[in-house]
């Protein structure tokens, strides 16, 4: 009877040609593995970097739309100053605060810095000096709402200033460029 006799080097010297191309295929793979999960990552950073290019820009769109609006609106205020009639001031800043997005709408007095009319009513009466000196259109962007504040000038001087509030969220914008 012939007992199988197992020698590792007798193994290795029949069947090299065997295992040298099992060990090429295997650091292949392997390689290949290697790529394709530094492709990935790769992609997943560019991706990363097109979607945060994407929401600066829509972002920018969405403030210059919203100084665009605020411009507009300051005119319309600014019309109905001139004719002394506040109580439509205050219908208009009713109405639009009751978009999506908008938090508040001020209007303060280049006289006497006092907020003569706001839609928060608790305001109405306080002196705000923060925006006295703000000649053109400004926006700020703090934590979590946009100030777009819109001096209004009569004939010769600045009669007042109007303070747009608006929710920076995304989802609160008044403009959303999102829609599917």
């Amino acid at each position: 009877m012939k007992t199988l006799d197992f020698k590792p080097k007798n193994f290795l010297n029949r069947n090299k040609y065997y295992l040298a191309l099992v060990l090429i295929l295997s650091i292949t793979v392997i390689w290949h593995f290697c790529q394709i999960y530094l492709l990935e990552k790769n992609a997943e950073k560019e991706k990363l970097g097109v979607i945060n290019k994407y929401e600066m820009k829509l972002d920018s769109l969405n403030i210059a739309n919203l100084q665009l609006t605020a411009k507009s609106f300051s005119w319309a205020v600014r019309s109905e100053l001139l004719r002394g009639n506040t109580d439509q001031i205050n219908q208009y800043f009713n109405e639009f605060v009751k978009t999506p997005g908008i938090l508040k709408l001020q209007f303060i007095n280049s006289e006497n810095s006092v907020i003569e009319i706001s839609t928060d009513k608790k305001d109405e009466g306080l002196i705000n000096m923060e925006y006295t000196n703000i000649k053109d259109q400004e926006t700020l962007v703090e934590l979590s709402e946009l100030k777009i504040i819109s001096p209004i000038s009569g004939m010769n001087k600045q009669i007042g200033i109007l303070i747009l509030e608006v929710a920076k969220t995304k989802s609160d914008l008044p403009i959303n460029l999102n829609k599917n």
